[in-house]
């Protein structure tokens, strides 16, 4: 069950960092640093919303864009990525 205090669009503004990166599963897993077997199952169960990522898996997304941790965890806030990064 999810936790109501969780961000509900965290998983969507992850599958966009990546989409816009042109990153796939397996490459986003291993440049937030996710390593081992299931790394592309972690990806995709953290872009769907089945789990949540770790802080710094969260810190990671946020430092290969250049935004703030608060712009992914803050449903209010909408992602803005320049296509150039």
């Amino acid at each position: 069950m999810r936790n109501k205090r969780s961000p509900r669009k965290l998983g969507k503004k992850l599958e966009y960092i990546r989409r816009n990166l042109g990153y796939s599963l397996d490459e986003m897993a291993l440049a937030v640093g996710q390593t081992g077997v299931s790394k592309r199952a972690r990806v995709y169960e953290w872009e769907n919303g089945i789990r949540q990522p770790g802080l710094l898996q969260i810190l990671a997304y946020a430092k290969l864009v250049d935004i703030s941790t608060d712009t992914l965890l803050d449903d209010s806030v909408k992602i803005n990525i320049e296509k150039d990064k």
